[in-house]
């Protein structure tokens, strides 16, 4: 005996509007992937000529291989007109220790002109404090007491790890009463002793 879940699908296998329904969804799912591609071809072939092979961006953003030549031209194309996707995979693959005090500079300046609501301005927050150093982190102390950038300032506080213990501490504790970015506060201070503990160590 059919289940009635067979004979549900034998139904919409057979209803013409259903059938249209996928048709141009599958259509326009076709046209942003062309429209991505197309978007993005200018930096593909900068990556490839830099001999970053790869299809997409996002290609290094699932990568376990570092690629450190890739990094100068993300943050070139931080800049450029890129549909908003394209700009996610950038962030992303901006997302990473090696690009330390060559894009952190390009992302506040980003992260400065970004939605506080948008998912991006919380990946610019993210890269930021991955990328951050000690030259940056006066201005991403401004960024992260300016409750402006909402959601943005989530990871801002773990940037902090670069500065001195004495220097951090005093501005992670204000951070404690901040829903938004206290559990990372409370991460950085942990971090700070650390860091300060191996350093004891030696």
């Amino acid at each position: 005996m059919p289940s009635k879940s067979s004979d549900f699908l034998e139904e919409l296998a057979n209803d013409p509007q259903y059938q249209e329904m996928l048709r141009e969804k599958e259509t326009k799912r076709a046209a942003f992937e062309a429209e991505l591609d197309q978007d993005e071809k200018s930096l593909v072939r900068e990556l490839w000529d830099a001999g970053v092979d790869v299809q997409s961006v996002w290609d290094l953003v699932n990568t376990n291989t570092e690629y450190p030549n890739a990094i100068p031209i993300l943050v070139a194309h931080l800049s450029k007109d890129h549909h908003i996707r394209t700009v996610e995979g950038i962030v992303r693959a901006l997302t990473v220790p090696y690009a330390q005090g060559i894009a952190t500079s390009s992302l506040i300046e980003l992260f400065k002109r970004t939605d506080p609501e948008s998912e991006l301005k919380w990946l610019l927050g993210a890269a930021i404090a991955e990328t951050a150093t000690t030259e940056s982190t006066a201005e991403v102390i401004r960024l992260l007491e300016d409750k402006k950038h909402g959601r943005g300032r989530e990871y801002l506080p773990l940037a902090l790890v670069h500065l001195s213990n004495n220097e951090a501490t005093p501005i992670l504790k204000r951070m404690l009463n901040d829903p938004i970015v206290k559990k990372n506060a409370v991460k950085a201070i942990s971090l700070l002793g650390e860091i300060g503990g191996a350093k004891r160590g030696h």
